[in-house]
């Protein structure tokens, strides 16, 4: 015979004051999350390697663990969900006011063929990072990369060589003055 108060409580249900510290946990670890990504986000996603994907794994596993609390649930797992939605929906609708935090931007990594130390050094890439990005982006000789920026999201914008961008396009570009007259149009 089944007991549904055993099934209730050990896997379906939650109490009101289990669901109140799921939602606090996952609101505080959300937010953490959000500064770790804002501060190094643009660096893990560029040159996503075997460690960084570990840490990343174990982030999200020890943010699992800590959001679903002692004894994990359907409903705690619920909670967690529409939390972490209702916290993307603020966030994204925050990101339109004035941020305390400076935001990130594009920044220039290479001009002319060589690299930007000043670039990289802001996005902690090292040459070599730099390098494999190019590759994986279909740069086969550094003189044929006019103009190399990374993006906040970890993408590579690439001005090849006879190609020009629009001053328009890099106007919140880190390290922009720096940037040829002849790479410009518009």
């Amino acid at each position: 015979m089944i007991d549904w108060d055993i099934v209730w409580r050990d896997y379906i249900g939650i109490s009101w004051s289990g669901a109140l510290g799921v939602v606090a946990s996952t609101i505080v670890l959300y937010l953490f999350f959000a500064l770790l990504m804002h501060l190094s986000g643009p660096r893990l996603m560029a040159n996503p390697t075997v460690g960084s994907f570990a840490v990343l794994a174990v982030i999200g596993g020890v943010t699992a663990r800590a959001t679903l609390g002692e004894a994990p649930t359907m409903l705690g797992a619920l909670i967690v969900l529409n939390t972490l939605m209702v916290m993307e929906y603020l966030l994204g609708t925050m990101r339109k006011l004035p941020h305390p935090l400076p935001r990130r931007r594009p920044t220039v990594l290479m001009i002319g063929g060589r690299p930007v130390s000043s670039g990289l050094h802001r996005v902690h890439l090292s040459q070599r990072n730099l390098w494999d990005l190019l590759r994986s982006h279909g740069v086969l000789d550094l003189d044929d990369a006019e103009l190399v920026i990374l993006e906040t999201r970890g993408d590579l914008t690439v001005v090849r060589h006879g190609s020009t961008i629009d001053r328009s396009l890099i106007a919140e570009v880190e390290g922009r003055e720096a940037i040829p007259e002849h790479l410009l149009s518009g």
